[in-house]
């Protein structure tokens, strides 16, 4: 059994909608529409796939030869200089676990039993793995309290029939007037909005930086407007929190038939199958593999992990490369 080759069609991030061309991406296509969307819904589809496509183009190539491509693809006037003070370190698409999962035997009658394509699938888990790896290794570092601060009072803001202001625990100002009111939602809507438009920019990282501190950018930590140069890590917990939600989500409206002439008992259960995905890009051993332990019970290891974890807010992240 063989993966198709993704063709390399070489385009720029701005014909991004050129790669919906590509059969292969079929399933990458699906997937990043719903968690990658286009910033407000202003442009058709998401840019993930082309981001991805380029970025599998580039994992076997020199620093320099990426560079190049880089330029091509973004429309960039970024010095290799720069380029390798930010980019030097970056990982490239990780596809060491190919001939484990060519090789898993009940992982690929497992596909075949939910009518998914080989090489589909393969290039999906690649891009799954992928945008997860950057959330966890290239996500700016950055104050979540603060975040989670602004996020609930906008939400509050929305609603409001009024608004008080207090100094030293006594009520200073409070007004209810509905276009005061509303005079101060859409002021808060704009800056956010503008935030927005920055962080999601294709400018480089100084850039978007100098950018935030102009609009008082201080919003994002207590300390530090954004800063790149310190990385947020993903505990490995959350990264197969974040592989199941994907998978589970790729998998809702999707049903397994088991092959008749399968010499293995191929099991409909979706999160053994996302178990076993899990085994094979590495974020879990064997023990999420097999479908009983040695003592015959039931592998039950990621719905006692979402289950444990399922009071929980994933951590507030945005990754490196796909920063859409």
């Amino acid at each position: 059994m063989e993966i198709q080759e993704l063709p390399d069609i070489r385009l720029n991030i701005e014909e991004y909608y050129e790669y919906e061309g590509i059969e292969l991406l079929d399933y990458v296509w699906e997937v990043a529409n719903h968690f990658l969307p286009n910033i407000g819904g202003s442009l058709p589809d998401s840019q993930a796939p082309a981001v991805f496509c380029e970025r599998y183009h580039q994992r076997n190539l020199s620093l320099e030869e990426r560079y190049e491509r880089y330029k091509e693809f973004y429309i960039s006037n970024e010095s290799l200089e720069d380029y390798l003070k930010y980019h030097a370190d970056d990982k490239p698409v990780n596809d060491s676990y190919k001939e484990l999962y060519l090789s898993s035997r009940e992982l690929q009658d497992t596909i075949g039993a939910f009518g998914l394509d080989v090489s589909k699938f393969w290039y999906l888990l690649l891009f799954v793995h992928d945008y997860i790896e950057d959330l966890a290794n290239n996500s700016p570092s950055f104050g979540k309290s603060t975040l989670d601060d602004v996020n609930g009072f906008i939400a509050k803001l929305s609603e409001a029939t009024s608004i008080t202001l207090k100094k030293d625990n006594r009520k200073s100002y409070e007004v209810e007037r509905e276009e005061t009111i509303k005079i101060i939602q859409s002021a808060v809507q704009h800056y956010i909005n503008s935030y927005n438009d920055i962080v999601r920019s294709e400018s480089s990282r100084e850039e978007i930086v100098e950018n935030l501190n102009k609009i008082g950018g201080y919003i994002v930590s207590d300390t530090k407007p954004f800063n790149f140069e310190e990385k947020s890590h993903l505990d490995v917990s959350y990264k197969k929190l974040k592989f199941a939600e994907i998978f589970l989500h790729f998998l809702k409206d999707r049903k397994a038939t088991k092959p008749k002439n399968s010499i293995y008992n191929v099991s409909k259960d979706k999160l053994l199958f996302i178990s076993r995905l899990i085994y094979v890009v590495g974020y879990d051993t064997e023990r999420y593999y097999v479908e009983y332990d040695e003592d015959c019970n039931k592998n039950r290891m990621l719905s006692n992990l979402l289950r444990r974890y399922k009071n929980e807010e994933f951590p507030m992240l945005m990754g490196g490369h796909y920063m859409l």
